[in-house]
């Protein structure tokens, strides 16, 4: 027992040391900046030429809606010649089902040996792979159809459009970048704090944000385990969730307060 008292007084020190510098962050404005919810890079999976560009820099989309559409001219094409070379192995099969057919019933009657029977079971193997592979070939140009429609991966916020209309892409060369989209719901406000406050924080803890004057109530969506430094000096990350009017149309880099906690 003689040993347990200095342990509980110097954890009843640290506790107390944890909770005075989660108040000091609470008191303070600490300095932040606003940064993206999320960033995706649009790309293209298919090659193709860019027929349609929907979007401009700075418009709002919402997740699904269409970015660009690539010519599929020569994709339908291939899927009209697919369906077309489709129809032609299926009679080819039905035959070679029949063809079976009449071979067994000879065989069965001795009139024929057992190797023409064989030939007639691979030639009908042999048809049913070939549809096979024109149905999977079709199919995978029906996809790469859908594909030539590139959709937002999010809602948020168009930061860039890198394509033109008319310009060859190709996924086979290098990733085909068309653009940039930041989502605004939620946005973050990226702060630092010292080891000891950063201890005591948990995600979806409250915290209030200034931004020009304007005021908006978020929450702490991640704490940062390793110091960087994000532009004000080395700490802890810690990255606050807040949801903006679309009205107010925020950029990324701008500058804010952060104050954690309760305090108004």
């Amino acid at each position: 027992m003689g040993n347990c008292r200095p342990l509980l007084l110097a954890a009843g020190l640290l506790g107390a040391g944890i909770v005075s510098a989660i108040a000091s962050a609470a008191a303070e404005e600490l300095p932040a900046r606003i940064d993206w919810g999320q960033r995706y890079t649009v790309s293209s999976p298919v090659a193709g030429v860019v027929r349609e560009i929907a979007v401009q820099p700075g418009d709002r989309v919402e997740a699904a809606q269409l970015l660009f559409s690539l010519d599929t001219r020569r994709l339908q094409a291939d899927a009209r010649a697919a369906e077309a070379e489709r129809e032609r192995l299926r009679l080819e099969l039905a035959e070679a089902d029949r063809e079976v057919e009449r071979a067994e019933e000879l065989y069965d009657r001795t009139l024929i040996a057992v190797r023409e029977l064989e030939l007639a079971r691979i030639e009908r193997s042999m048809a049913a792979a070939s549809l096979a592979r024109t149905e999977a070939q079709l199919q995978k140009t029906r996809v790469d159809i859908g594909d030539s429609r590139i959709e937002a991966p999010a809602a948020g916020r168009i930061l860039s459009v890198t394509v033109t209309i008319g310009e060859a892409v190709s996924p086979a060369l290098a990733p085909p970048v068309l653009a940039t989209l930041g989502t605004t719901d939620p946005m973050r406000a990226v702060t630092t704090v010292d080891a000891d406050t950063a201890a005591g924080l948990e995600p979806g803890q409250p915290a209030r944000i200034d931004i020009g004057g304007e005021r908006f109530s978020g929450t702490v969506g991640a704490v940062g385990w390793e110091p960087e430094d994000v532009g004000f000096g080395t700490g802890y990350r810690v990255d606050v969730h807040f949801s903006p009017p679309d009205s107010l149309r925020l950029r990324a880099g701008q500058s804010g307060k952060v104050r954690i906690g309760n305090a108004e």
